[in-house]
């Protein structure tokens, strides 16, 4: 049963695994103001850790249960969702639901379509040819960080005037930032790590477009310096046996492990020295930013929307990608001076504390929402929507 006095919001996905855009539909859903908005989050095919989260929230999780990604009847499926549940805004995440949340949000006449831009990968040249006819249909189209907006404008063509940045957000209470020294090495001990090693790590999808085969290189060179170094990779992916191969070659297997996915972040966080990512593209990475709200230093290759979180020499360390070299060399200098290397985790954290937290994410949401249901819902149903969200003891269904 719907509450007729709310905002209706679908929020539509590929799939709900543990990711990036996964992340951020979690912390909006459990974020927004639940006497404005009532949501619902809809997966196409397939559910997972993410789903999970977000029912624990009270949020309902509805999987469209697509065969295939030409399954056409997922569009009447959805079709009947937006139809039934009288959904206000849909808002869509990942090429696929933003492709069907434009399409049938408009043939089903939901007032406010929204969709986002959230990586800076080439895409193939028929997908980039479907994003950008596709794209008037959306009312705004969301861009994770200022990089990924002018990539959307140089490169699928979208108007500026449709595009609006809000960038990711988290939430800082699942971070130490000073874990005791009893902390970090019981974490070891759970872990498998030498008492005396220092720990390098990085976490996210072991693919291609991160960069892992390249801190593999350097983990080599740094470990031919300092044998007591462990380097963590959390996470999973279609890369990770071609990286065990790697590490095998490069002599270096018995000083990296790879964890898999974990639900333990933060407790990860706190045993590593030094946070590394070596991506070769990227939108606004939500392991940097829990990275730094852990006051961990980073060291990061200068591609998409990081300039925008690590300040170099400040909050971290920048490198150009595909330079094992350059990583080797920044993280041996945070290993080597770590006074330098405590005060650059001090100031990132500071620094999403200023830009990236979870509530700035939520409030700018809302209030993209607010703007556009006064301009698309006309401004007499909005104040209508406004006054019975305030007032709901006045008013009868």
């Amino acid at each position: 049963m719907t509450d007729q006095r709310k905002i209706k919001v679908l929020y539509l996905i590929n799939a709900l695994h543990v990711g990036g855009a996964e992340r951020v539909i979690a912390r909006t859903v459990t974020g927004l103001d639940k006497n404005r908005y009532e949501t619902i989050v809809c997966c196409l095919w397939m559910g997972g850790a993410a789903a999970d989260e977000i029912e624990k929230a009270g949020v309902r999780v509805i999987n469209l249960d697509a065969k295939n990604k030409l399954d056409f009847g997922i569009l009447f499926r959805l079709y009947r969702l937006l139809k039934e549940h009288k959904i206000h805004i849909i808002h869509s995440f990942l090429f696929h639901a933003n492709m069907l949340g434009r399409i049938v949000g408009r043939l089903a006449g939901v007032p406010i379509i929204l969709s986002s831009e959230r990586t800076m990968g080439m895409e193939s040249k028929h997908r980039l040819l479907l994003n950008r006819i596709t794209a008037s249909l959306a009312d705004k189209i969301v861009t994770v960080s200022e990089a990924v907006r002018e990539f959307a404008i140089a490169k699928i063509g979208i108007t500026p005037d449709r595009l609006v940045t809000i960038y990711n957000g988290v939430d800082l209470s699942e971070f130490l930032q000073s874990p005791n020294s009893e902390r970090i090495e019981e974490a070891k001990r759970e872990l498998g790590i030498a008492p005396s090693h220092v720990v390098v790590g990085t976490a996210g999808h072991l693919e291609e477009e991160k960069g892992c085969e390249y801190l593999l290189q350097a983990a080599a060179q740094v470990s031919a310096q300092d044998g007591k170094v462990t380097f963590l990779l959390v996470g999973d992916g279609s890369q990770r046996a071609k990286l065990e191969h790697l590490a095998e070659d490069l002599g270096i297997s018995s000083n990296v492990i790879f964890m898999g996915y974990r639900n333990d972040v933060p407790k990860i966080l706190s045993v590593m020295d030094v946070f590394v990512l070596p991506s070769l593209y990227e939108g606004l990475p939500n392991a940097l930013l829990e990275a730094m709200a852990a006051c961990r230093p980073v060291v990061a290759t200068q591609v998409g929307g990081i300039a925008e979180v690590v300040a170099d020499g400040e909050t971290g360390i920048l490198v150009p990608p595909r330079d094992p070299g350059a990583l080797a060399g920044a993280i041996c200098v945070l290993l080597e001076d770590r006074e330098r290397a405590r005060e650059m985790g001090i100031a990132g954290r500071k620094q999403v504390e200023r830009l990236f937290s979870v509530e700035k994410m939520v409030a700018k949401t809302e209030a993209l929402y607010e703007e556009l249901i006064g301009e698309k819902m006309g401004n007499k149903e909005a104040l209508k929507l406004k006054l019975q969200s305030s007032k709901p003891t006045d008013l009868t269904d």
